[in-house]
């Protein structure tokens, strides 16, 4: 078991390992079997708006994502957040599971991350992310493991972001200085501020932005001025600004535009 930080370091950079396993055990949204991944440790995401961020995935260890998305077994790792496809909203996901999700889910199921306790020590954590910029929840909600784990996680990052749909349950209480609450109205904004939290809403484009809220500087509408590894806005409540909002850019937004 590598129990140093160089030696795991080499072995994720010769690509022995794709990434790195964080949480494996039951989901705090329902109790069925998953697994938090994080990936792109040693190498630099291709999102253009996030830019070079440890990217995160939670996903149903039984069940591959595309398929637990049709069945509605994503609610262990999205709970009831709206922009599930199965809700039928008028807002969506902007996250194709088929992509990413799928890759590191295929990935796992080779064997391809290593596991805290047998190839590596999970003491090492902490300094394996130190000084990178770390995404909560690239997909899946962060409160479906344990506040714990991605406190110990980001213990030394640079910069991290996070957002959670669970911020009226009791799981996600410990996520307020780690995560945005995710708003899906301006009543959840009124409502999360009034309890402590910073929110990060989407809006529809014909919606306004409200006096509260700051548009996200790394999205379209807000120039592209940034990208969320350099931007340091969404860090939930442990820094004091303005709440974050930014227009529908889920899955089928340019048909929902054109027809509204």
């Amino acid at each position: 078991m590598t129990r140093d930080i160089e030696t795991l370091r080499r072995a994720l950079k010769r690509g022995d390992y794709s990434g790195v396993v964080l949480f494996d055990g039951p989901s705090r949204m329902d109790g069925a079997p998953i697994v938090a991944i994080a990936c792109r440790i040693m190498e630099a995401s291709g999102n253009s708006k996030t830019g070079a961020m440890v990217q995160t995935f939670i996903l149903r260890r039984d069940i591959a994502p595309h398929v637990a998305l049709k069945t509605g077994d994503d609610a262990s790792v999205c709970g009831d957040c709206k922009l599930r496809p199965i809700r039928k909203g008028d807002v969506r996901c902007y996250v194709r599971v088929c992509r990413a999700p799928l890759s590191v889910w295929n990935a796992y199921q080779r064997g391809r991350y290593a596991v805290p306790g047998v190839g590596f020590d999970a003491a090492l954590l902490p300094g394996l992310f130190e000084g990178l910029s770390f995404r909560a929840g690239s997909y899946g909600d962060p409160a479906a493991i344990p506040a714990s784990v991605w406190k110990t996680a980001t213990r030394k990052v640079k910069n991290r972001t996070g957002y959670t749909h669970q911020w009226r349950r009791r799981i996600g209480v410990g996520l307020k200085n780690l995560c945005m609450a995710s708003a899906d109205s301006e009543s959840d904004v009124a409502t999360a501020t009034a309890r402590g939290w910073r929110t990060f809403r989407v809006r529809k484009h014909d919606a306004p932005t409200l006096k509260t809220e700051s548009i996200c500087p790394a999205s379209k509408e807000g120039g592209n001025r940034t990208q969320c590894d350099n931007c340091g806005l969404c860090q939930g409540a442990t820094i004091a600004a303005r709440n974050i909002v930014i227009a529908d850019h889920g899955l089928m937004d340019s048909r929902r535009r054109a027809v509204a």
